[in-house]
């Protein structure tokens, strides 16, 4: 027996490394893909308010209210894209007639505008939270969406400095209308009961533009007394 003969690998030993190899690539392209590819850190470059709306009387009394509305915009990528965030709270005094009101608050972006994309859901948040109380969602710390820039996929954006909770209120319960790509809409179901502090709830949506960042916002209460409207809008010069 030769020298070559007495020291080759056996066929079947070099069929197992072959195949552990593929498996570690294999494994390794679905770490990427659902880790939604790469990212990199974008500052908010410019900002502005979004006026406070009218207040509106709900029947069966107290009123509700548009109001800590900002705008906020990332630099553009070579396309001339970016990502904007639209941002509003919606208040309702103490002691208002909203025992198992239905609210809905539909957020509409500017021309040439569309609601951005995250690694697997839409740009908006709250998130729909099922059965489970709002209050349970935190608010995370940065978001990341779908935007080609600097070499990356997504924009990782700022978000803790919008909100300290999207609310307060025990109970509450939010969901998404279906999906469209210029507006969104949540729609929050209240718990019994007039709440005994001003009751807040706050959402936003980020959208990627190639025109002006604007926020168009409207939102309806329904009791069993009837329903009541606010609404505001605001643009961010480029």
């Amino acid at each position: 027996m030769s020298v070559l003969t007495e020291t080759r690998p056996p066929r079947g030993a070099i069929v197992v490394v072959l195949v552990g190899l593929l498996a570690t690539v294999a494994a390794a392209l679905l770490a990427t893909e659902s880790a939604g590819g790469s990212s990199v850190k974008l500052e908010w470059l410019r900002s502005g308010p979004v006026p406070a709306s009218v207040p509106a009387a709900l029947p069966g009394g107290g009123s509700m209210r548009l109001g800590d509305g900002e705008l906020r915009a990332t630099e553009e990528n070579i396309d001339g894209e970016y990502v904007y965030r639209a941002g509003a709270v919606l208040t309702i005094d103490a002691g208002a007639a909203v025992g198992h009101a239905r609210v809905r608050c539909r957020m509409r972006g500017g021309p040439r505008s569309e609601l951005g994309r995250t690694v697997n859901s839409r740009g908006a948040f709250p998130r729909s939270s099922g059965e489970y109380n709002l209050t349970k969602q935190d608010v995370p710390g940065s978001v990341g969406i779908r935007l080609p820039i600097r070499g990356a996929e997504y924009a990782s954006l700022e978000f803790s400095d919008a909100f300290d909770a999207f609310t307060e209120l025990p109970g509450v319960v939010v969901s998404w209308a279906p999906h469209r790509t210029t507006s969104q809409e949540w729609q929050w179901g209240l718990p019994e009961g007039r709440p005994s502090q001003p009751l807040r709830l706050g959402f936003a949506g980020f959208w990627r533009a190639a025109g002006p960042a604007e926020a168009h916002v409207l939102c309806t209460l329904e009791n069993s007394g009837g329903a009541a409207r606010v609404r505001t809008a605001g643009a961010l010069g480029r």
